[in-house]
């Protein structure tokens, strides 16, 4: 067995290993926020849309290795396979712009935030999501010809300026993610009277921003060295191969982030899953008063 040829067989197995734990973990935060309307702000609800963009992109990464298995494609049969995957690639790069520019908002201008209501306001935050995912799957199919591609993937479906513009983009939207959520930090750190609910969604979104901007600006970045230094196709090939990694990470991370940063969402979680273990909790928690009650009338 050759060094490409192991490169390959990790990649399908965490492929496959992060397909699993993505799919499962995104269907189960969505269906925490459907089923507690405590949870249910306007950050959260984003994040549900986020986790449907993830879900279809973890079956496109899949569909991606399933489809270029002992074949050869051209540009546009390439698209036409695999779509929807650059579709729902971008709406999820752009949806994290919204999200952390949504908890901005609500900072800054918290009279209008609070004036429009949440369908117009989700509807309002997800109309560029969807524009910039129709113009970018417009853009590939408009760049498409009949060139065989090396693998069929989103970074292959694009001609070679298009996917440069494309990760230019993504590289852009990594900063502009990470700029944000410092000012809104600095916000917070200026304002004695900041909203608790709102300081416990950026704490909650903390480390999946940082997930987000690590993996997005890196294999970005690593995509663009490959593309502009034009490293040899087997350096080059390997690479591309573990960029993979950081964006299967990116896709599968939302709930056990989420689940691991805030004991809220811990706690409506195992009252859905584990009500037992959660009345044995209150029971606990709660025995210290009434001992100290009991006490008091003794």
């Amino acid at each position: 067995m050759d060094f490409r040829t192991l490169n390959i067989g990790i990649l399908k197995l965490y492929k496959l290993v992060f397909f699993v734990f993505g799919t499962i973990g995104n269907f189960l935060f969505i269906h925490l926020i459907i089923r507690k309307k405590k949870l249910q702000s306007r950050t959260s609800i984003l994040q549900c849309f986020q986790c449907v963009f993830h879900l279809f992109c973890l079956v496109g990464l899949l569909f991606c290795e399933l489809v270029a298995t002992g074949s050869t494609f051209t540009r546009r049969e390439c698209f036409n396979r695999i779509g929807f995957y650059v579709f729902f690639q971008a709406a999820q790069c752009m949806i994290m712009v919204v999200i952390v520019l949504d908890i901005l908002i609500f900072v800054k201008f918290p009279i209008w935030y609070r004036s429009i209501s949440s369908v117009n306001y989700i509807i309002l935050t997800l109309t560029p999501v969807v524009l910039f995912s129709f113009a970018t799957a417009v853009s590939g199919y408009l760049s498409t010809n009949d060139d065989n591609i090396q693998s069929c993937a989103p970074p292959f479906v694009f001609n070679t300026t298009a996917s440069i513009i494309y990760k230019y983009l993504f590289v852009f939207f990594s900063f502009l993610v990470f700029i944000t959520y410092v000012i809104l930090i600095k916000s917070f750190h200026q304002r004695s009277n900041s909203n608790q609910s709102s300081l416990r969604t950026v704490k909650r979104l903390q480390l999946s921003v940082v997930i987000y901007v690590f993996t997005w600006l890196f294999s970005q970045i690593l995509s663009l060295i490959v593309m502009n230094f034009s490293l040899n196709l087997v350096d080059g090939g390997i690479l591309f191969v573990h960029i993979n990694f950081l964006i299967c990470l990116s896709y599968s991370n939302t709930f056990y982030v989420t689940m691991w940063r805030s004991k809220e969402y811990r706690d409506q979680f195992y009252s859905i899953w584990r009500p037992k273990l959660m009345q044995q909790i209150d029971v606990t928690s709660a025995s210290p008063v009434l001992r100290l009650a009991n006490n008091n009338f003794t």
